[in-house]
This record gives C-alpha cells, structure tokens and sequence, in this order.
C-alpha cells in the first residue's frame, strides 16, 4: 500500500429539529453548503408537525393531516442531495424523556453524526419543543463518540437571549432558503417564513459580528456552539517526529 495511502474521512451533518420548517428556518443554508463540499446531510424532524394548524388564507384554522407537512419538507429539500427522517412524534408537549433522548441518540448513532445543528437550548421564550429537542439533542451526543461539533441555531423567537458566535456564509444559497421556506404551503403567512425576515435575518447575523462582510453584502446563518473540536493533521511529508 501507498504510503499516502488513507481511508477518506467524511463529514457526517446531522439537524435534529422539532417541526416541520425548523430546519429550513435554523440552518438551511449551512447544510447546503456542507453537501456541496462533500459532506453527507441528514435533517432529523421529530414531529409531524400536525398540530401547527394552517394559517394559508383558504385554510386559515384548518387541522392537517398528520402527513401534510411532512411532504412540505420533503418538497423543500428535493433535490438538493440531502437526506430528510421522520420520527413522527406528536408535536406541542414534548420533554426530554428517555423516550425523547434515546430516540435522537439512536439516530445520531446510526447516521455516524459527526456535526450535530439543533435548537438553542437557552432561549427561554422558544417553542416548548423547540427547547425540548435542544436539551434531548445535545445530551444524546455526549454519547455519540463521532460528534465532535454541535450548533444550535438562531431561534425565531423574539428577545430570546440568543448570543452567536459562529457565522456560516450562506449568500450563494440564500434564494434557495427563501424559496425552501415558501414550500411550506400550510403555514403560509408566518412571519418568520417570509422572504422580507429571511433576507433581513441573514443581513443581521453579519451586522453583529461580521459587518466588514455584511458591508459586501454577504449573508449568515448564525449559531452558538456547546462544542467545537479543532484537530490540526500533520503532513504527511511532515519528518518531525
């Protein structure tokens, strides 16, 4: 064998989110990016997402069907090269339970996560699942030996106490996240899923911690980070010893 000779590594990119949206909503751009540069992505939504009642003007109060917004995500993410799982619980009153846990460890454990992107886990005025994923997600990968990275993403939620210090640059997907987000049809007129906060959003990142790049007219998503493993490789033409 060729001393050069070495077995591929590949980032493995796991999102764990609670509903249908989140993903597009936290880190939609991030993904993109990360399979674009080989990386193998999968987004996790725990729930079906059902209880999210339309809010589209033809349906405004409408239940939906337990598998309407599963194929919302399923349509966001078309063709883009990345993997989308259903867990199926029943969204609203989710704890992070040994249910909850174990069912996230599993998966993180079977796709080889070595990146994990989920909820922020401090902001107090989030959805009720929204901070129940972020507790059951970054405990399970304490266990998840491959997990060397985990984001939590950017909540929605206002006065959050949302502090970020990781920018991804997203402003060559940013069209894309815009038009992801319109493929949720159901929830329609959320303000959070219009173009105007998505694109305001992405600016706002760059302003706080970046504004020699947002004055360029880059675009971020932002995230604080419960851990970061930085692991410098030697060179194989290196002859220290």
């Amino acid at each position: 064998m060729s001393p050069l000779s070495v077995v591929a590594w590949v980032e493995r990119v796991v999102a764990v989110v609670a509903h249908p949206d989140d993903a597009e909503l936290l880190c939609y751009g991030t993904l993109r990016s990360y399979r674009e540069a080989g990386a193998v992505v999968t987004v996790v939504v725990v729930t079906h997402g059902a209880n999210g009642v339309s809010v589209a003007d033809a349906g405004a109060g409408r239940q939906l069907a337990e598998d309407e917004r599963e194929k919302e995500v399923t349509a966001a993410w078309q063709d883009t090269g990345i993997d989308v799982v259903f867990l199926h619980l029943t969204d609203g009153a989710l704890t992070a339970d040994l249910h909850l846990i174990s069912r996230v460890e599993g998966e993180l454990n079977r796709l080889g996560c070595t990146l994990l992107i989920t909820h922020s886990p401090r902001a107090a005025n989030d959805h009720q699942d929204h901070l129940a994923v972020a507790a059951a997600a970054a405990n399970a990968a304490t266990r998840v030996s491959t997990c060397h990275t985990v984001l939590h993403g950017e909540p929605h939620a206002p006065r959050s106490g949302f502090h970020p210090t990781v920018l991804v640059d997203i402003t060559d997907v940013l069209d894309d996240k815009v038009a992801a987000l319109a493929a949720h049809h159901s929830q329609s007129g959320r303000w959070y899923l219009s173009e105007e906060f998505t694109r305001h959003r992405a600016a706002q990142a760059g302003w706080s911690l970046h504004p020699a790049a947002a004055a360029a007219g880059r675009a971020f998503e932002a995230f604080e980070t419960s851990l970061l493993t930085v692991t410098a490789f030697a060179s194989r033409e290196d002859t220290r010893p």
